[in-house]
């Protein structure tokens, strides 16, 4: 049966799971075939047809059409464009990502977890499989998207109680995570996208990825004010949307950085804590973190972070000069033995608390030593040979210690 359809918009709605399908919207039907006027003789004879030879996915097609019997006509080509374009977002399995990963050659993987310790676990898997370096030029680039849950993560090198409100960030709950790389302390939710740029050692550059997000921001939204400052990350006129760290190691590096779109800035405050507060001192090798105002890069017109991921792929694409495969990868899908191990190791309490850099603490007449998160040594014998978590979880505990110092 023929149908003419009027439209007065198609628009394109970011489905779950990263996929983007069109929908029609706000339509008339101006012609409509009477159904009075149709032939019901050959109905019988086209059944009996249909169940002799429909296979299995020819009758599920007839199951589903009846299950789309009562929807209006505009929700059945919904429907059907929603089945047609499923396929985009199937994703692979565990051995299908083993297979891509350890084999040469460029691709761009999508993650469909929102949980930070699998997403980082996944980048983790990614980067050690990767063929190493053997021959020049290296043509074996991936890029990695992910959009983490509410979160808190803090490099490598940072001491969790220099930087973070760590009360504060499980009261509003916000997951305290420690990734692999260095840099600083930031902030994840759902608005927020992070990607990673793998390539060789030799190849990697500090800034050379975020130049080529800028140089495609701004062919895409000409007159836009988006810059590099001079540490390498990406600002929208005076205030930063992406910050970035980095990691080099085995003949290959990444770099990785997040993307404010539409992320609820509000709700971060109170979160990081200030570069000083009144009443305790810290010295030690902890890296500190760049304290910079933020914004969102909807401002300048991005919608959301499937929008931002797929400029960035085609750009990489464009810029690799290679029409490169996308992969999907879920959670459930692809968590090997090996990515779950560093799943529970990022998880743990020995890498989130006591894998840090040495430091001393001052505060209330006390002066702590701590290595490795043990004290070792303090001005009153206080807590040696404890983990300093647990010294911090008694003296919070302690009714008389009302002091109004955050540590």
């Amino acid at each position: 049966m023929l149908r003419i359809i009027r439209t007065k918009a198609l628009s394109s709605v970011p489905c779950l799971k990263g996929r983007c399908v069109r929908y029609y919207v706000g339509t008339q039907t101006p012609l409509e075939l009477n159904p009075a006027a149709q032939d019901e003789r050959y109905a019988d004879l086209n059944n009996m047809y249909t169940e002799m030879f429909a296979g299995d996915d020819v009758k599920s097609s007839v199951a589903r059409n009846k299950d789309k019997e009562g929807l209006s006509e505009i929700d059945q080509l919904n429907a059907e464009i929603s089945e047609t374009y499923d396929f985009m977002a199937k994703p692979i399995s565990g051995q299908e990502l083993e297979q891509i990963v350890k084999s040469p050659g460029r691709f761009i993987l999508k993650s469909l977890s929102n949980n930070p310790y699998y997403n980082l676990a996944l980048e983790d898997y990614v980067f050690l499989n990767t063929p190493a370096p053997r021959e020049s030029p290296f043509s074996s680039e991936r890029l990695l998207f992910y959009v983490n849950d509410k979160c808190v993560v803090i490099g490598k090198n940072q001491n969790p109680w220099r930087e973070l409100f760590l009360d504060e960030c499980s009261k509003k709950g916000y997951k305290f995570v420690r990734r692999k790389s260095g840099g600083g302390a930031v902030v994840h939710d759902l608005g927020n996208v992070n990607y990673s740029y793998l390539t060789s050692r030799d190849l990697f550059r500090r800034e050379y990825f975020n130049k080529q997000i800028v140089r495609w921001l701004t062919q895409t939204f000409p007159g836009v004010n988006v810059s590099l400052s001079p540490r390498g990350d990406i600002n929208l006129v005076n205030q930063k949307v992406s910050g970035s760290a980095f990691k080099v190691a085995k003949g290959k590096s990444y770099h990785h950085g997040t993307m404010l779109i539409n992320a609820d800035i509000t709700s971060f405050s109170g979160l990081l804590k200030p570069e000083c507060l009144e009443g305790i001192e810290w010295s030690g090798g902890s890296i500190e973190s760049v304290r910079s105002r933020v914004a969102n890069l909807s401002q300048m017109g991005v919608e959301n972070t499937d929008e931002f991921v797929d400029l960035c792929s085609e750009g990489f694409k464009s810029l690799m000069n290679e029409n490169m495969p996308v992969y999907w990868a879920e959670e459930s899908c692809t968590t090997n033995a090996e990515i779950l191990k560093t799943i529970r190791h990022l998880q743990s309490d020995e890498w989130l608390y006591d894998s840090g850099p040495n430091f001393t603490v001052s505060f209330l007449g006390r002066t702590i030593n701590v290595e490795k998160g043990i004290i070792k040594d303090s001005t009153n014998s206080e807590g040696v040979g404890s983990h300093f978590r647990d010294y911090v979880s008694l003296l919070k505990k302690n009714k008389h210690f009302k002091t109004g110092i955050e540590i």
